[in-house]
């Protein structure tokens, strides 16, 4: 019997032992493979990021690496690979598998409820979108990521953030946000003493600068930034890339020798050809037209040549439409106009193909130059498209801002909820506290714990009400700003109306009113098109209307034509008025800002309608001189004159004030009774250039 015990339980015991031995492989061999498959999921990663692999190898190593990811069985490890493959798959082309893995990446960040894994997810996605020219979706997850990390509080994330939401901001013309984003990424960099943070942000601040005409505070932007590059390793493709820029501000500011000295260094660094082409193809570029302003004497086509010859190698057409427009403008300058056409007809080509809208309207605009047959078709071509790309940017712009204040207002509701929370927590806390204390004290205490709740509910009243009010003041705030808002649409449709529609109206009143007895079939003609100038003002009180924007209606592309253009309706509507029109001849009129353009034609028109309306006189003289410095404008009369001071007091002359202190002008009435009256305007001149940056 007890012999019979002892082999049992010597059975029973190598039974367990071998069990527990089996367990134990059982578990080894789960953390090996697990082990292999971080391995293998790193290699097929790493491989796919090998520049020497085509497209389909790349591809077919990371579809590799996520289905080692999915049969993973512990979730962080999924997470973190997820996490990286989402990354590094931004940039191989495949735009499905990206979104694939991506989408992946977001869910099982939600479901394991990890918010830095799912911001990095949402930034991925904000680079996908950015590189695709989506600025509006990559904004918005760019916006979503800064939102995430703020509350994480990581400073070095949301200064990065705040960078990439810039550069987004300043790639559609919203420089005035992009300033501010920049500046605050940069207070994070130098409290982080990030060099290369501090680096890009001055450099995005001296691109910013370079935009809006601040060519000098550019410079010094970009020298900031290069002494930030001597505390990093490996900077040397970062300094030439300053020192491009340095070289387009001194373009700008037309200091060519300076440009020319800056572009000399770009070409002539080490290996540049080899290590950037595109680049360096682009430094050839602005190296060449810099020579070319420069007027000098060398043969610079060897440098276009070799430039679009790079960009046709890398199948860089974007760079190519821009080189071969500049190239274009060269043969010109040397006299070989029909090589020049040709040239200009093949940039326009090439911007369409590659979107560059830039390029584009440059080379439509040299084509009115250079092809006068032809040149009405450019001018109706360049404004489209300037137009529509106006449209574009105001369309994303506002986008921005209902993003911004969405956002804003996501924040105030958690800010709401999460002191809502707090609240309920201690009272959850409290509630606890007094259960057991309750069951410890008995009757007694159980009258003090009751007015202890009783003083928490008025606390918590009172914290509510004082919440229902701060809702109150951010409504009341919030509703001001938008009669603010309303206020000024409102002023601008009343000048805008006044000043062009009503004009428009009385022009073509004044001339019907001199055909109405004539039936002959000149006048019959002229009654004609004078119907399609009432459709022409229909559909512009239809665009003031709805665009509520000065860029729909920026349509004068040939500034002196637009004005004689004017002044012959006048003419016509007043055969018995003598208009005298002069102006400087060899200056670049369609040089000046789109802006001032639109407001002197606006000011001429009122003043001429003024001298029509007001003056009875028989001569008007319109003078448009221009200077070094500044655009003059007079516009006299012989009439009978007034007295100006009470004259000033019209909506008509405090629009002509108000358009001149939008172009930073001064202007000048001066009239005596009965000798005429002279309106003189000067404005600051400002021109429009368009560079290789």
């Amino acid at each position: 019997m007890n012999t019979g015990i002892k082999t049992i339980l010597t059975f029973l015991f190598v039974f367990g032992l071998l069990h527990s031995c089996s367990k134990e492989k059982s578990s080894s061999n789960s953390q090996i493979s697990s082990l292999k498959k971080i391995d293998s999921i790193t290699a097929f990663i790493n491989q796919s990021v090998n520049s020497s692999l085509g497209t389909k190898e790349t591809i077919i190593a990371l579809e590799q690496s996520l289905n080692l990811i999915n049969s993973l069985e512990q979730d962080s490890l999924r997470m973190k690979y997820f996490s990286d493959l989402s990354y590094k798959s931004i940039s191989i082309g495949d735009s499905l598998f990206f979104r694939k893995v991506n989408l992946q990446t977001q869910k099982l960040a939600s479901v394991l409820k990890d918010s830095s894994a799912l911001a990095e997810a949402q930034w991925d996605l904000a680079i996908y979108f950015n590189q695709s020219n989506l600025k509006d979706s990559a904004y918005y997850y760019y916006n979503n990521a800064l939102t995430i990390h703020s509350k994480l509080n990581n400073p070095n994330k949301i200064a990065n953030l705040l960078y990439a939401i810039a550069t987004v901001q300043t790639a559609v013309g919203d420089f005035s946000s992009a300033e501010q984003n920049t500046i605050k990424s940069l207070e994070l960099y130098k409290a982080l003493n990030n060099y290369n943070g501090l680096y890009l942000a001055y450099n995005s601040l001296g691109n910013i600068s370079n935009s809006v005409g601040e060519y000098n505070r550019a410079i010094e932007f970009y020298n900031t930034a290069k002494t930030y590059l001597d505390e990093v390793e490996n900077s040397e493709s970062d300094k030439i890339s300053i020192t491009n820029n340095i070289g387009v501000s001194y373009n700008y500011l037309e200091n060519y020798e300076s440009a020319e000295r800056n572009f000399q260094m770009v070409v002539n660094a080490d290996s540049l050809k080899f290590k950037n082409p595109d680049f360096y193809a682009k430094a050839l570029t602005n190296l060449a037209t810099c020579k070319m302003s420069l007027n000098s004497s060398e043969n610079i086509e060897p440098l276009f040549a070799e430039a679009i010859q790079i960009q046709q190698n890398e199948n860089n057409s974007f760079s190519e439409a821009t080189t071969v427009g500049y190239y274009a403008k060269y043969l010109a300058f040397k006299g070989d106009t029909l090589i020049a056409l040709e040239k200009a007809k093949k940039s326009v080509a090439l911007a369409e193909k590659s979107n560059n809208t830039e390029g584009l309207l440059r080379s439509l605009d040299f084509l009115t130059i250079i092809d006068k047959p032809n040149a009405s078709k450019y001018a109706q071509q360049y404004i489209v498209v300037n137009e529509k790309l106006q449209k574009d940017e105001r369309t994303l712009r506002d986008k921005f801002a209902r993003v911004r204040f969405q956002t804003d207002e996501f924040i105030e509701k958690n800010e709401l909820l999460a002191n809502q929370n707090k609240l309920l927590t201690r009272e959850k806390q409290l509630w606890s506290a007094i259960s057991v204390i309750g069951l410890i004290t008995a009757i007694a205490i159980l009258v003090i714990v009751l007015q202890r709740i009783r003083n928490r509910n008025l606390k918590f009243k009172q914290l509510q009400q004082e919440s229902n009010q701060e809702i109150f003041n951010l409504l009341l705030l919030q509703q001001g700003k938008l009669e603010e808002g309303k206020k000024l649409e409102q002023e601008r449709i009343s000048q805008e109306l006044h000043d062009g529609v009503l004009n428009k109206m009385l022009g073509i009143r004044l001339v019907l009113i001199g055909l109405n007895k004539k039936t002959d079939q000149e006048s019959i003609d002229q009654r004609a098109e004078l119907i399609k100038d009432l459709a022409e003002l229909s559909e512009e009180i239809r665009a003031v209307s709805h665009e509520l924007s000065n860029a729909a209606y920026q349509n004068v592309s040939n500034f002196i034509e637009s004005i004689k253009a004017l002044i012959e309706t006048f003419r016509k509507a007043t055969p018995e008025i003598n208009f005298n029109f002069a102006y400087t001849e060899e200056f670049g009129w369609d040089n000046i800002l789109s802006e001032t353009k639109i407001h002197l034609y606006r000011i001429a028109q009122e003043s001429i309608q003024n001298c029509i309306k007001h003056a009875q006189a028989s001569t008007i003289f319109l003078n448009f001189e221009a200077t070094d410095k500044e655009i003059v404008v007079s516009i006299e009369d012989n009439g009978k004159g007034f007295d100006s001071n009470k004259a000033k007091k019209g909506i008509g002359f405090r629009n002509i004030s108000s358009r001149v202190r939008k172009m930073n002008g001064i202007w000048d009435l001066s009239s005596t009774l009965g000798e005429g009256t002279i309106l003189t305007i000067k404005v600051p001149l400002t021109e429009s250039k368009n560079k290789v940056a």
